[in-house]
């Protein structure tokens, strides 16, 4: 099978980065370099460019390139982990535009999400994966999330995308149970599984490859692993507190991006910056988060926040 030559790959921690700015909405490239360094540090096997939290839609196409560009040399400089590029568009041909120009710089496998904006049936998501799937320019990686796509994928559709020769891995953002033990068992044996931080042990114990994991959530999702085969109990509990200190709603909740984006800067100590116009954080989300993270770093040290630093140097 395709994806046994990429298990050992696309598995654990990978981590999923914002898109750092300035005040004036430049994407701030010492800020992007040092998160990814951040991200090694904390035990991430891969990067994920250019994510939905990486406002892959909100960058003009130079600057997704850019990005693009540097995250791929910054993950490089580690010997073996994995880069993977957010590489979905509203339509089909958008989506292997970027997928095109992420083979030629050279990433491992890309990301895609069904169109969205405009409703779409199981048909037209199929033909959207079949078409970039069949162009056998990456593996690729399904990534479910239908609060942002708009489209749910059943596990019927999800064992005949992993059917598909090209599709190696899907991401999954839901948590419903039920949901999950019916996508893993479509999956098993034909596509990678990997799940989001807010049901990270329940996919590990379905059988999950690891997952994509939000920037800020790394160190949780290590602490994760390293407990579950020997301390269920222990990996349990750090999962609830995760949950408790980021809450669900997610990209379902106003003010996700924004806040998405200050938890980023509060946890790794790295200046973000704010998410472009008109999406903003909460007035009071530095605070929300500041009284939240105790309970967390408790049982998770590194999760304790970081003294706020502002990078401009590109190393």
């Amino acid at each position: 099978m395709q994806i046994e030559r990429f298990r050992d790959r696309f598995k654990d921690v990978i981590g999923l980065i914002v898109t750092p700015m300035d005040r004036s909405y430049a994407v701030d490239e010492g800020a992007l370099r040092a998160q990814i360094e951040w991200c090694f540090a904390q035990g991430a096997t891969g990067i994920v460019a250019t994510g939905s939290i990486g406002e892959f839609l909100h960058l003009e196409d130079a600057e997704r390139r850019r990005v693009l560009e540097v995250v791929l040399e910054q993950t490089r400089k580690r010997p073996g982990a994995s880069a993977f590029a957010m590489t979905s568009g509203a339509t089909t041909l958008q989506a292997l535009k970027w997928t095109k120009l992420a083979a030629e710089l050279g990433y491992d496998c890309a990301v895609v999400i069904a169109p969205y904006y405009w409703k779409v049936g199981e048909r037209e998501v199929f033909e959207h994966f079949r078409a970039i799937a069949e162009a056998n320019l990456l593996p690729i990686c399904v990534y479910h999330n239908p609060a942002l796509s708009k489209f749910h994928i059943p596990p019927a559709l999800f064992r005949k995308l992993a059917e598909l020769e090209n599709v190696v891995c899907v991401k999954e953002v839901e948590t419903e149970l039920q949901h999950l033990e019916q996508v893993a068992d479509a999956l098993e044996g034909r596509a990678i599984y990997l799940q989001t931080f807010r049901a990270y042990l329940t996919g590990r114990l379905l059988g999950s490859n690891g997952g994509q994991i939000n920037v800020f959530a790394i160190p949780a999702c290590v602490a994760i692993d390293a407990a579950w085969r020997g301390d269920v109990a222990l990996a349990e509990e750090i999962q609830r507190r995760l949950n408790r200190v980021f809450p669900r709603g997610g990209e379902a909740a106003l003010g996700a991006l924004g806040m998405t984006k200050v938890t980023a800067s509060v946890v790794t100590g790295i200046e973000m910056g704010p998410a472009r116009p008109p999406y903003l954080a909460p007035d009071d989300a530095e605070e929300r988060i500041a009284k939240r993270l105790p309970e967390l770093y408790e049982l998770v040290p590194a999760m304790r926040p970081q003294k706020r630093t502002a990078v401009h140097a590109v190393s």
